[in-house]
This record gives structure tokens, C-alpha cells and sequence, in this order.
């Protein structure tokens, strides 16, 4: 089995036994240390470990973080350095549930505080509660669905990742093996600790409990300055211009999943191609999750993230980013519509620019049609049933006439136009030679 084995590591932390216990007992398990750059012992274990990661202003979240983005494998174990998984066997990770959180029962060295540890172990399975120190291991793709750690804390942040879990309907798969944790911070004042775990434990239940998310809005992206983004376009025009007109694209997409995030039953992803991986993980930050695909066409990409979400969500939305009059409202006036299970808002060139979807049907169909074609609504639409198509039609932005009708009816509508649609029309007030000529 091929596992990423994550350890932050802070800047006082100086016991690497960790690592040399991983190597010995696993064969193909990459570790990937995430250290604070003043740990200047670290350095030391360059060769022992397949990466180590340098981070300043390093938290435990963001060294966590840090090591999912560059992990080999698809699965990723977070663990904490001074865990001991002397008790833990290869043969462990066969009960490892790709879709769920993975996690294990908890033990400390020392034996008087094996009632902290029975605490968390109930915590756990009755509650669905683990801590970091118990570990996780999470599949990427449910990891980046979630959203990573949220760096903005200062500690819970492992708390914090089990509700947001919790929200888009993910469980925790609890492996009845132990992993032994350091009861350091016990040992001076037991009690007192042990009342303080509780009391923070209760605590961060309030600050991060979240209401359960039914609907998911799939962002669908591209680096905006990447040449595989707007390819026909960028066969007309400068790399300059339409580098320009993503950006604003982008803005308004931004604006959007801002608007949207007021609406707590909504969860938001964004969706993207690997090429553009590093644009999309920041700027999946704005929204709640991130998908990136391995699939080098539209259509399987689309049928991918259905299938996925539809194991969390009531109903699913996919959403084009190159569409300058799609509102935050629109999407979220469609999902409303309850006498369809699948919603397309057409666009002027014969595609689709939105679908709203509940209907497990539409995976048998979704990849099987051409698209890029000014036929790819009447394609689709031909294959699935229970559909309505909205009666208004969008604009978006493909090639250069596009740029044209963008212009003219931006223009028509300079007085009411919001401020991201006033700059898109100052930019092509001043580029309009470029794309009528």
C-alpha cells in the first residue's frame, strides 16, 4: 500500500525516532516532514525522509497543509511526532475507507492516564470526535472536498477539520488498533490538564460545530494566465488582453462564492484541471473545497465530481467561470427549482453555462457528448430526462465575436451595471479595436 506520511514538526521539537520507526516497519510509505524553519535539527534528517519542507511562520495547520499539496500518494496520513506505532501493522491500513476520515484508538506511555485515552476512545466511537493525536488518514480526494486545516487557528485545528467533515456528511472510520501519544502535557498537572482538555474540548465544539450542508456549488476553473485557458481566444487576440479579461472573470466568479458563502447549507468547491493545481489551491481558499481532476476532457471531468459529490449532497451544482452576467442569485435560484432533477441555464452558442443536478442518471450520459460544438445542450438533452432548460440565455466568452456581444450589452446597461461588470467594460471600451477588428 502507498501512503504520504505528514508530520509537522514545530521549532523546539528534537526527537526524529518517528521516522526511523515508519521506515522500519513500512516499505512504501513516503514521509514528508512539514518543519518550522527554526528548527535547525531538522535539517539533519534531509536524508532520511523522501521531503522535507521548510515553512516560516509555520503552524501546526499550515505544516499539515503545506505536506498534502506536495504528497505522492493518494492516501495521506497526518501524525503527530511523538506518536508510537509500535502497535500498528501494515495490515491495519486495509480497513482504511477511502471515504471516510481514518483514525485510531488512542494510548499513552504512560498507563496512569489510561482514562484520558478510554475518554478519547469514547469520544471517538460514540461521538465521531477523534483528535489529532489518534492521527487521521484521508483519501486526497475527500481531504481537499473538506477543505485542509484551517490555518487562521491557532490550536484545534484537527477539531475543526472533523466538523467541517461533519458538515458535508464524510464519518470517521475508527481502526481498533492503538496508537501510543506522549502524555507530556498531563504529567505536571493531570488534573488540571485533563479539566482544561475537557473544557477546550467543549468549547471548540461551539466554536466550530456547523450545520449540515445539503447542496454543493462546483466551480469550474482555469489559471487565467495559463495558454490553456481561452485557447480560441487567445488565437485572435494577445496573450496580454485575454490574460486581463480572466482576471476580471475571475474577480466576478470570486464575488460570487463570497455572496454565496452567507447561505450555510451551501458548500462550495473549486474544480480544476492539474495544470492548474498551484492557481486553484489559492484560490480555493475563498470558497470551502477544492477538486482537482486527472481527466483530460470536460465531460468526464463533470461526470467525475457528480459522482462524487452525489454520495454527500441532496443536489449539485456545476457553474462555468468566462460567464460576466451569471449572478451569485441565479445559482442559488437554482437550486430551488424542485419540478426538475436536472436544471441547465443554456448559453447563446448552443451550450450550457450551469446545471443543477440531483439525478444519478446523468453520469451514464454526461461524457458521452462532444463539447466545444454549438450542439452540446441539444446533445445532452436528447440522452436525459426529467430536465428543465431555463429561459433565459447567458453570454459567455469563447471566442472573439463573444467579446463583441459582451461589449454591446454591457453597454446597453452602463447605468446599472455592479462595479466588476464596470471594470470588464472599461476593458474593453479601451480594447475594443483588438476584438472588432
Amino acid at each position: 500500500m502507498s501512503i504520504s506520511v505528514i508530520i509537522p514538526v514545530g521549532h523546539k521539537d528534537d526527537d526524529f525516532s518517528l521516522i526511523d520507526q515508519i521506515k522500519s516497519k513500512f516499505k512504501d510509505f513516503e514521509i514528508i516532514i512539514a518543519a518550522s524553519y527554526q528548527n535547525s535539527r531538522v535539517k539533519e534528517q534531509k536524508d532520511n525522509v523522501d521531503q522535507l519542507l521548510s515553512i516560516h511562520n509555520s503552524t501546526r495547520a499550515k505544516a499539515l497543509n503545506a505536506g498534502a499539496q506536495i504528497a505522492k500518494h493518494d492516501l495521506l496520513w497526518f501524525l503527530h511526532l511523538d506518536s508510537d506505532i509500535s502497535l500498528i501493522e501494515e495490515i491495519d491500513f486495509s480497513k482504511v475507507d477511502d471515504e471516510k476520515i481514518n483514525t485510531f484508538l488512542l494510548k499513552f506511555k504512560d498507563d496512569k492516564f489510561k482514562y484520558n485515552a478510554k475518554g478519547a476512545n469514547l469520544r471517538t466511537a460514540y461521538l465521531g470526535l477523534p483528535f489529532g493525536d489518534q492521527s487521521f488518514i484521508i483519501h486526497k480526494k475527500i481531504f481537499n472536498l473538506i477543505g485542509s486545516y484551517s490555518e487562521s487557528l491557532a490550536k484545534g485545528e484537527d477539531h475543526d477539520l472533523i466538523w467541517k467533515a461533519k458538515k458535508i456528511g464524510i464519518k470517521v472510520n475508527l481502526i481498533k488498533r492503538f496508537i501510543t501519544s506522549s502524555p507530556i502535557k498531563y504529567e505536571s498537572h493531570p488534573i488540571i490538564q485533563t479539566l482544561n482538555t475537557i473544557k477546550d474540548t467543549l468549547a471548540q465544539i461551539f466554536q466550530f460545530r456547523k450545520s449540515r450542508a445539503n447542496f454543493v456549488v462546483c466551480h469550474f476553473i482555469k489559471d487565467p494566465q495559463s495558454t490553456k485557458s481561452k485557447t480560441r481566444l487567445r488565437k485572435d487576440l494577445s496573450d496580454e488582453l485575454v490574460n486581463e479579461i480572466n482576471e476580471n472573470l475571475m474577480e466576478i466568479v470570486s464575488n460570487n462564492i463570497k455572496e454565496i458563502k452567507s447561505n450555510k447549507s451551501i458548500h462550495q468547491i473549486i474544480v480544476t484541471e492539474k495544470d492548474s493545481k498551484d492557481y486553484a489551491v489559492d484560490f480555493s481558499k475563498l470558497a470551502d473545497g477544492l477538486y482537482i481532476s486527472t481527466q483530460k476532457e470536460l465531460g468526464l471531468t463533470m461526470r467525475e465530481v457528480i459522482e462524487l459529490n452525489l454520495k454527500y449532497f441532496q443536489k449539485i451544482v456545476i457553474v462555468g467561470s468566462d460567464i460576466p452576467f451569471l449572478t451569485a442569485k441565479d445559482i442559488t435560484d437554482s437550486l430551488k427549482i424542485k419540478s426538475a432533477k436536472n436544471v441547465f441555464y443554456p448559453t447563446i452558442d448552443g451550450g450550457f453555462c450551469l446545471l443543477a443536478t440531483s439525478d444519478k442518471n446523468i453520469l451514464d450520459v454526461i461524457h458521452t457528448i462532444k463539447y466545444g460544438t454549438d450542439t452540446v445542450l441539444a446533445d445532452l438533452t436528447k440522452k436525459v430526462s426529467k430536465l428543465l432548460v431555463h429561459n433565459k440565455f447567458y453570454q459567455d466568452i469563447d471566442v472573439k465575436e463573444d467579446l463583441t456581444a459582451v461589449y454591446k450589452s454591457l453597454k446597453e446597461k452602463v447605468y446599472s451595471l455592479n462595479v466588476l461588470q464596470k471594470k470588464l467594460y472599461t476593458l474593453l471600451y479601451s480594447k475594443q479595436k483588438e476584438f472588432t477588428e
